[in-house]
């Protein structure tokens, strides 16, 4: 099910996945971000389930009693789709998918990929955006039809045969495999375009800077305000999934530099799916500064700058000369001068794109930092 093929708001029922030993705050972060992520979709929450687990269960992962629970709500709320508060294994979803259908032929079960999936199809405008998520679907989906096959060639054949099932995995396996080429190869030529643009720009002498950050940080505000255009600005998350590029005059360099403003990073995301976005990504990766974004009222501030430092690094990016750029002061009780003590080892600009506060300073830190490649 895609969100083009949904002709009704969804009715969802969240699973809330939690170690009883994992620390009691973040878990409740962590759900939030899971209600947001449904809320995001346009989705309706009909019900919650909570489900307290040291060890996912090896078949369903929630195990056979809230199963059980789980399958009375699904038919009492009528819910059209569950969704598991983490990342489960393709025959743990498939097992439990099973086992809610027989109260709901039509229900469907994701997991937080899945739900991150459904969103990007929402926000998908341009044929690079829509062919990366085709990609990262693809790449996450594959093992899922191994799983599919396991199940199949369990029905199919006994130990020593080769059951119909094993045959169809195969011609599954197939099929995915040259539908993912022929994807990998019309993003290959979006990304030789790119690669030729960054290029000439290099050649040519522009400079560029590259906004990245949490979702819904304030990155494309900010972008914004900096550029003077006026790009989607949305509170809720992966509102951007194209990388946007505007111009900004530097009166200290005199001169013209570039500005792009990307998707937005989130934790536990599979690097399958980080590298479906490189296309888009090699604008951060290829600037010259990088100004992480980063929403100081946010409460787990500290996990979430860790979060984007730790996929930058993954993707080969030398973090040492990032821009750290704290947003939402206005939304906090601390001022300017406690929060740089706070969080000294950033080097931080404080600011508040919403209240027009501290941009001034932003800039003349990008021209120092520009300044310094020149020389």
């Amino acid at each position: 099910m895609t969100m083009q093929e949904i002709k009704h708001t969804l009715r969802v029922m969240p699973i809330h996945i939690i170690n009883p030993n994992a620390n009691k705050e973040r878990a409740v972060y962590v759900g939030e971000e899971l209600e947001s992520l449904i809320d995001t979709l346009g989705a309706e929450i009909v019900e919650r389930v909570m489900q307290k687990l040291e060890k996912p269960d090896n078949a369903t992962y929630i195990g056979k009693g809230k199963v059980k629970e789980v399958a009375g709500l699904v038919k009492e709320k009528d819910v059209d789709v569950v969704v598991l508060s983490t990342t489960a294994k393709p025959r743990q979803v498939h097992a439990l998918k099973t086992e809610l259908q027989k109260v709901n032929p039509q229900i469907e079960v994701w997991d937080r990929v899945d739900l991150i999936l459904q969103i990007f199809d929402k926000h998908a405008s341009t044929i690079e955006s829509k062919l990366q998520i085709e990609l990262a679907r693809m790449r996450y989906m594959g093992p899922r039809i191994y799983g599919m096959g396991f199940v199949m060639s369990q029905q199919g054949g006994g130990i020593g045969t080769k059951g119909i099932g094993e045959t169809n995995t195969e011609l599954m396996k197939r099929h995915w495999r040259a539908a993912m080429k022929k994807v990998v190869d019309q993003l290959r030529k979006i990304s030789s375009n790119r690669e030729l643009q960054l290029e000439r720009r290099k050649k040519t002498g522009i400079q560029t800077v590259s906004i990245v950050g949490y979702t819904n940080a304030g990155k494309s505000s900010l972008f914004n305000l900096l550029t003077g255009k006026s790009t989607l600005v949305e509170n809720e998350l992966f509102a951007t999934l194209d990388s946007t590029v505007g111009k900004l005059y530097l009166q200290a360099l005199q001169k013209e530099i570039l500005i792009t403003d990307t998707i937005g990073f989130i934790r536990n995301l599979p690097p399958k799916l980080i590298d479906a976005f490189k296309s888009t990504l090699m604008e951060s990766m290829h600037a010259d500064v990088l100004l992480h974004v980063i929403d100081v009222s946010d409460p787990e501030v500290d996990t979430k700058i860790h979060v984007v430092n730790n996929i930058l690094k993954d993707l080969g990016r030398n973090i040492d000369d990032d821009i750290y750029v704290f947003n939402k002061i206005d939304a906090i009780d601390l001022n300017e001068e406690e929060l740089k003590v706070k969080y000294a080892a950033y080097s931080p600009l404080i600011i508040s794109v919403k209240q027009n506060v501290g941009i001034e300073a932003v800039k003349e830190a990008i021209a120092r930092r520009l300044a310094t490649i020149n020389n």
